[in-house]
C-alpha cells in the first residue's frame, strides 16, 4: 500500500487555534446565514481531570460569547469506532464543568455542544457510526435518542483540487493530507504558499514547514532558508529553495562515492563512505535517506568513528 506522508496533528491545532480560521470552517461547514466572526467566540480551555478522563484533552473547544453554545473540533488521522461514545463523554463533562454544583433549577440551561470531527486519512473513508443511536439495538415503537451525535468532515469526500481552490485557508491546509508521497507534498505545500496573500496565514505556513520538512532539513536550516526567501529570493518558490539545499547535500554525499557504493552494492565501501559522512557531521537522517542503512548499523559505525578519533 502506498505510504501516506502526513504532517503532524499540530498543524491543525495551529490553524484552528486562530479564531478567524475556526469561524470560517464553522460558517462553511454549516452554511450559516448569520456568519460567525472571531469576535463572537472565545477559546475554552479545559482538561478532564477525573480518573476516567485523566490526561485527556479535547482538540479544540470554542464557546460563543454570552451563550451556552460550544463548538468541539476533533482531529482524527485514523477511524475511531468509539467516536460517538467519546463525543457523548466530552459533552457530559462540559455540561458538568458548566454546572459544577449540579444545581437543581427549573429553568437551568444545559450547554449545546456541537462536535465536528475532521478526518484526514486518505486511505479509507470514515465509516464509524456518527451517533450512539446508530450503535444501539432497535426497540419497536420507540425512537432512540441521538446521544453523542457528531458532524464529520472527511477529506475523502473532497478531491485535492477542490480543497486547494477553496477560499477557506483551513480547507486548503487539509490538502496536505491528500499527498501520497513527498513529491506531491512538496507540490501542494508550494501551491498553498505561493497563492496565499494573508500575512498571518503565511506565518502559520512557516511553522507548518517545520512539521512537514523536519526530515528534510533541520529546523535551523529551514528557518535560515525562510529568511533568505523573505529577503529577496522570491523569484524562486520556498519549496524550490528547500529542495535545492537538499540537493546540494546529496551532491556533496555523491562526491564521496555514495552513488557508486550503492549501485555496486559494495557494503564495505558503503560503510567507509558513511564513516566519512559522519566525520563531516552530515545529519543521521540524511545518511539514512541516501544509503538506506539501518539505524542500528549506523549506531555501530558512529562508535567506530568515535574510536577512530581517539
Amino acid at each position: 500500500m502506498t505510504k501516506t506522508y502526513q504532517p503532524y496533528d499540530k498543524i491543525f491545532r495551529k490553524v484552528l487555534f486562530s479564531k478567524t480560521h475556526a469561524t470560517g470552517l464553522i460558517n462553511q461547514y454549516f452554511l450559516l446565514k448569520n456568519k460567525l466572526t472571531e469576535e463572537d467566540i472565545e477559546r475554552y480551555t479545559c482538561k478532564f481531570v477525573n480518573l476516567q478522563f485523566q490526561n485527556r484533552e479535547s482538540d479544540i473547544l470554542y464557546k460563543m460569547k454570552n451563550t451556552n453554545v460550544f463548538f468541539l473540533i476533533e482531529h482524527q488521522s485514523r477511524i475511531d469506532y468509539n467516536m460517538a461514545q467519546r463525543i457523548a463523554e466530552y459533552q457530559i463533562e462540559i455540561i458538568k464543568l458548566e454546572n459544577p454544583k449540579n444545581e437543581n433549577k427549573k429553568n437551568i440551561i444545559v450547554p449545546l455542544i456541537i462536535p465536528i470531527v475532521i478526518y484526514t486519512n486518505n486511505k479509507s473513508r470514515w465509516d464509524a457510526a456518527q451517533s450512539i443511536e446508530a450503535m444501539q439495538p432497535k426497540f419497536s415503537g420507540y425512537l432512540n435518542h441521538k446521544i453523542g451525535q457528531y458532524n464529520i468532515l472527511d477529506i475523502n469526500t473532497f478531491d485535492t483540487q477542490k480543497l486547494l481552490h477553496n477560499n477557506l485557508f483551513t480547507l486548503r491546509i487539509l490538502g496536505l493530507e491528500k499527498a501520497r508521497n513527498k513529491e506531491e507534498l512538496d507540490n501542494i505545500f508550494q501551491y498553498i504558499l505561493c497563492t496565499e496573500k494573508d500575512e498571518q496565514n503565511i506565518r502559520i505556513l512557516k511553522e507548518i514547514a517545520y512539521y512537514v520538512y523536519d526530515t528534510v532539513l533541520e529546523n535551523e536550516k529551514i528557518k535560515k532558508k525562510f529568511e533568505e526567501w523573505e529577503e529577496g529570493e522570491k523569484n524562486m518558490s520556498f519549496i524550490d529553495i528547500l529542495l535545492e539545499e537538499k540537493q546540494s547535500w546529496k551532491d556533496e554525499a555523491r562526491k564521496e562515492g555514495i552513488k557508486e557504493g550503492i549501485e555496486e552494492g559494495k557494503k564495505k565501501r558503503t560503510y567507509e563512505i558513511i564513516m566519512q559522512m559522519l566525520k563531516k557531521q552530515i545529519s543521521e537522517n540524511m545518511i539514512i535517506e541516501l544509503t538506506n542503512i539501518k539505524p542500528e548499523e549506523l549506531n555501530e559505525l558512529k562508535k567506530a568513528v568515535k574510536t577512530d578519533g581517539k
